[in-house]
């Protein structure tokens, strides 16, 4: 088994952009998180039902459209012409769902780097993987660092291995899985992503002394920010990247 590809993680990663200041999964999203200063973002990547790559993370859109249908069978030009920022703010009304492809000439322009999920819907981790894999690996912004891209799902991590090796690979869980040693070894995986609300120390020390990075979701209190960095967390994934860097000693520019 060749060994995971390289990674350095940053401290400090924007949850679906900058979720608590801006609409999950936008554009708007992703300038408002390097507007406050975040050094990555992370977003979810599904397909459309005519297998277009989006950012969305619900089976439905209902919450953040309205429309209330499953994604698996809303076709892209349907999704063109939802308005996914009115549900968050009025000042964010019209805001698109958009393409893989146009979130990735964002980051480019502003100079962000990135954590990829792949949350497909039922059925399709395999081929949300292939498609992703494929639009990174054309579409990627030169001069960036290299992607890190993340799932719940084996089966998408055992797709991307093997559609873009290159890429470095992260297991999403709730907590530690029994058999995280086999998993990560099996999927060539560089991190393990833990949720807060089960994250123990002696978790992160594990993971930790195997050699992997460690990233926790979602943090928005910055004492636990704290306490899970002090712990050995490489990285803080967030709704609130201005509160979390300012805890953590890395306060955003002013304006």
């Amino acid at each position: 088994m060749p060994d995971a590809p390289s990674l350095i993680l940053p401290t400090v990663i924007g949850h679906r952009g900058a979720a608590r200041h801006a609409p999950e999964n936008t554009l708007a999203g992703l300038r408002k998180a390097a507007e406050q200063g975040a050094p990555w973002v992370e977003f979810d990547v599904m397909l459309t039902a005519d297998g277009t790559a989006v950012l969305n993370h619900d089976e439905t859109l209902a919450r953040t459209t309205g429309l209330d249908r499953p994604m698996a069978e809303v076709s892209y030009a349907e999704l063109a012409g939802l308005d996914a920022g009115s549900w968050f703010a009025a000042a964010f009304a019209e805001e698109p769902v958009p393409t893989l492809e146009e979130a990735l000439g964002c980051l480019g322009a502003l100079g962000l780097g990135a954590n990829v999920e792949i949350k497909p819907t039922a059925g399709r981790e395999t081929e949300t993987a292939r498609v992703a894999a494929r639009i990174l690996q054309r579409a990627w912004p030169a001069g960036l660092p290299a992607p890190l891209v993340s799932s719940f799902k084996r089966q998408s991590l055992a797709a991307m291995q093997q559609a873009a090796p290159e890429l470095a690979r992260g297991l999403l869980a709730e907590e530690l899985p029994e058999d995280w040693r086999e998993a990560v070894a099996t999927l060539g995986c560089a991190t393990v992503h833990l949720w807060r609300k089960t994250l123990t120390r002696e978790a992160v020390e594990t993971v930790k002394a195997a050699g992997f990075g460690l990233a926790v979701y979602t943090v928005n209190d910055p004492r636990e920010a704290v306490t899970f960095r002090s712990w050995g967390a490489d990285s803080i994934i967030t709704d609130d990247p201005p509160a979390i860097l300012a805890a953590l000693g890395e306060t955003p520019p002013a304006g």
